[in-house]
């Protein structure tokens, strides 16, 4: 009986086998013919579906930058080959070395009279020269052409490549309503295309444009790293999942565009989004679109959520001026940047037509003044030596010292700003009236270490760890000999620090000695309003500074405005407290002049530095009344009470 059984299902599995031969016998042999005039004729083609980048708003929400549609008009190649070498005079050697053209008397005008349409039809359309369209195909053919003699000097022997059946711009931005009458009129625009793509907008021109950063194209080496880490991808996502990679979405693509710089760059990934991936069969003979086989949409980025308010931010900027220089307003319990106003500052819509000109300006306006930046501090620093000889029990409250308008060490002279003196001074009038010689007896006094301890406790010589890349360090320099000591004890000498520090050293003063993580990002959500991310801060640092000590140097940060080198600016209606600075460059008339406080003393909301570089005024003159232009908008009610 088994054995039946068994005969009976060997002979089922020898008809199966049978049947399945028997139908690719016919496939490849019987119908062969027919199977390969269709894979002749057919194809299956694939290209990205371009993802839409994230938009960036500030906190109220109001746009900073966004993607809107911009549309572009590609010819192809061959078209653009043949208008080139008859009306651009661009000379193709292997066009003009082919026997039909050097034994023939016709031109390539009466050879091909069709190939030059596309300029006509253009330039009536888009009101635009002949000679401008032919510059721009120059440029593609001469592309085209040099890749094309490359692969030949490789393969030796004439091929042909991929490009010379591709479509290339040669009108950018054109409006929608041309773009839309190119493709009613299909017929006429024969071999033309309009290209749609995404296009980097700024509403807000200027305004923020460090804060922002900019978009620039991947170089080749960098497409390569790019593409290394998308085929790792690609990998894991095959490991991972049962979905064909093919499928997946795509990486990024040659002259791809990436964040170059501020946000853009840092939150690059979170804003690019992830291209889709159309595939779609065509028929050959006239690269028509037969039917779309699968198509998987692009994912778009994540849009971000700034802490910056557009609106101080545009104050800021306007209350520099002319003036070379930084504001900063920042909440001083979170570290949230408020505003961050550099000038001079570049407009990122039209960075790539303004690029070389920037670059070359002695100004550098492409450099991130608040936190690239490294200049001395002048005497906005001594609230950080006054600190930390006060925490070491070097001075206190009641120490002083004769102000002669100079002090000697070791015959070197050591002079005070005030020529003739302070006479005897204490911190709770050295800090508002900015005796040089209290801290240069004061720094005799501390061990050098200690100086260095203290000025790093505040984060000087590091990084705040901003969420914006390429943040410089300043330089706190080895303190090795007293002299040194008395030069930093004031802001000066090798001492470096970038106005974003010295913000957030103010802000530790302000808030009771936390040094906070300053940062830009507030919240990211994605396209349905989803918050998928908010900024966390790391591992905050405590500076011990004894409440005792905390009171003395707010009060005499306060009494800066009220009677000191600030008083009579205004500033009083705000309950301002700080500290001017004005840092000598080595050079007549030449200064840095600061304004670093907060505001209101008693409860702290904003802290704010106020930075003039390359000045002949001082601290009080140039950088108080733009701090004071500052807090008018700030508090307006206060304003204009006053």
């Amino acid at each position: 009986m088994y054995f039946n059984r068994n005969k009976h299902i060997l002979i089922l599995f020898l008809l199966c086998i049978f049947c399945i031969v028997g139908r690719l016998f016919y496939l490849q042999i019987i119908e062969t013919s027919k199977y390969q005039g269709i894979s002749k004729t057919r194809r299956i083609r694939s290209y990205p579906l371009e993802a839409v980048r994230g938009t960036i708003f500030d906190r109220q929400g109001d746009v900073l930058a966004i993607d809107h549609h911009a549309f572009d008009i590609s010819v192809k190649y061959k078209k653009l080959l043949y208008s080139s070498i008859v009306y651009g005079n661009n000379t193709v050697p292997r066009i003009a070395e082919l026997k039909a053209h050097k034994n023939t008397d016709r031109s390539c005008k009466e050879c091909h009279a069709d190939m030059e349409a596309w300029m006509d039809n253009l330039s009536r359309v888009l009101n635009t020269s002949r000679d401008k369209l032919l510059r721009d195909s120059k440029k593609a053919v001469t592309k085209v052409e040099q890749l094309k003699k490359n692969m030949e000097k490789k393969f030796g022997r004439p091929i042909l490549i991929k490009e010379e059946n591709g479509y290339y711009p040669v009108v950018y931005d054109v409006p929608i309503e041309k773009a839309i009458q190119i493709e009613i009129e299909e017929d006429t625009f024969q071999d033309v295309r309009v290209t749609p793509r995404s296009k980097r907008v700024y509403p807000k021109q200027e305004i923020a444009s460090h804060v922002l950063g900019y978009l620039g194209k991947l170089t080749g080496k960098e497409w390569q790293e790019y593409s290394k880490k998308w085929d790792n991808f690609v990998l894991d996502s095959r490991s991972s999942a049962d979905e064909n990679p093919l499928l997946l979405y795509e990486g990024y693509a040659k002259d791809d565009l990436i964040g170059r710089a501020g946000v853009e760059a840092k939150y690059e990934e979170e804003l690019r989004g992830m291209r889709g991936k159309r595939f779609e069969e065509i028929i050959c003979k006239n690269t028509q679109i037969e039917k779309i086989v699968l198509e998987r949409p692009p994912v778009p980025g994540n849009d971000i959520y700034l802490t910056i308010d557009s609106k101080i931010q545009a104050h800021a900027e306007k209350a520099l001026g002319e003036n070379r220089g930084v504001i900063i307003v920042m909440e001083p319990w979170t570290g949230e940047i408020i505003a961050m106003a550099n000038n001079p500052r570049f407009n990122p819509n039209t960075l790539n037509k303004d690029f070389g000109r920037l670059n070359k300006d002695r100004a550098k306006p492409l450099l991130d003044r608040a936190i690239q930046g490294a200049l001395p501090p002048g005497s906005i620093f001594k609230a950080i030596t006054a600190i930390t000889a006060m925490n070491e029990n070097n001075i206190h409250a009641h120490t002083g010292y004769e102000c002669n308008g100079y002090t000697n060490y070791k015959n070197i002279i050591f002079r005070c700003w005030h020529k003739s003196g302070h006479g005897w001074i204490t911190i709770e009038d050295a800090l508002p009236f900015s005796c040089n010689v209290f801290f240069f007896e004061t720094a005799k006094r501390l061990e050098r270490k200690i100086l260095s301890d203290g000025a790093k406790k505040f984060g000087i010589g590091e990084e705040t760890g901003i969420d914006l890349l390429f943040e410089k360090a300043g330089n706190l320099p080895e303190i090795q000999t007293t002299a040194t000591a008395m030069n930093i004890s004031i802001g000066q000498g090798a001492l470096l620090t970038t106005p974003l520090q010295m913000v957030r050293a103010y802000a530790a003063i302000a808030n009771g000695g936390t040094l906070v993580q300053p940062h830009v990002m507030l919240k990211i959500t994605n396209k349905n309003g989803e918050v998928v991310k908010t900024f966390t801060p790391g591992k905050e640092k405590k500076i011990n500074i004894r409440p005792e000590i905390l009171n003395v140097i707010r009060e005499s940060l306060h009494e800066v405005v009220t009677r000191g080198t600030a008083k009579n600016k205004g500033l009083e209606v705000y309950k301002a407290a700080g500290k001017t600075g004005t840092a000598e460059t080595g050079r007549p008339n030449d200064n840095h002049a600061w304004f670093a406080g907060y505001v209101p003393h008693d409860k702290p909301q904003y802290v704010f530095l106020v930075l003039v570089e390359h000045t002949s005024e001082h601290g009080g003159a140039i950088a108080v009344p733009i701090a004071k232009d500052l807090l008018s908008f700030l508090y307006p009610e206060l304003g204009a009470s006053s």
